[in-house]
């Protein structure tokens, strides 16, 4: 009869080879343990990648709307200095007229009453 350990009958296995398959057994369970703790920790950088992705995001929409409206505004106050431009343009023209009129009339008078 060739039975393993020590030659008692009835399957009763060897305390060595018990303590063999426990300590196998605690290795696999602590291994297994470490192994899903690291795979939370994965898990939560993940998440946080994906959060700080999402920021990044938005911040660079935001940043974009920004700018278009920055454009937009210097565009506009292009618009008006140009309208303000023409408009002094305008205002000094007839100013101008108006005083070179005054001036022809002052020395029309002037000349009439000599």
């Amino acid at each position: 009869m060739g039975g393993l350990g020590n030659g008692h009958r009835g399957g009763i296995s060897p305390p060595l080879m018990i303590g063999t398959l426990i300590a196998c057994i605690m290795f696999l369970g602590f291994n297994y343990w470490v192994s899903s703790s690291r795979n939370l920790e994965l898990l939560e950088l993940q998440t946080k990648l994906y959060e700080l992705e999402d920021q990044v995001r938005r911040g660079a929409a935001e940043r974009g709307v920004a700018e278009l409206k920055k454009t937009e505004f210097q565009e506009e106050i292009m618009r008006q200095k140009e309208q303000l431009n023409h408009m002094e343009t305008l205002y000094k023209r007839q100013l101008e007229s108006s005083c070179h009129g005054n001036l022809k009339n002052l020395k029309n008078k002037l000349t009439y009453d000599m």
